[in-house]
């Protein structure tokens, strides 16, 4: 068996919109005010941490890359 890491396809400046799946609701819900981002919350990457958590606009999320959708 073969693992291949996908890598995080957002680069700063792109418009996202924080859309996690039931499993990360699950698990985070209880985060989403301290970190300030709802589901459904779109914004604009400005900084990437360690490669995969995004942050939007002025420092909210730190959310997996994963949680993420490009804006329409």
């Amino acid at each position: 068996m073969t693992d291949t890491a996908v890598m995080n396809p957002f680069h700063i400046g792109e418009r996202v919109t924080f859309a996690p799946d039931d499993r990360t609701v699950g698990w985070a819900w209880s985060s989403f005010d301290r970190l300030r981002l709802q589901p459904g919350d779109t914004g604009t990457v400005t900084r990437i941490d360690q490669g995969v958590y995004l942050y939007l606009d002025d420092d909210r999320g730190g959310f997996h890359w994963e949680c993420f959708k490009k804006a329409a």
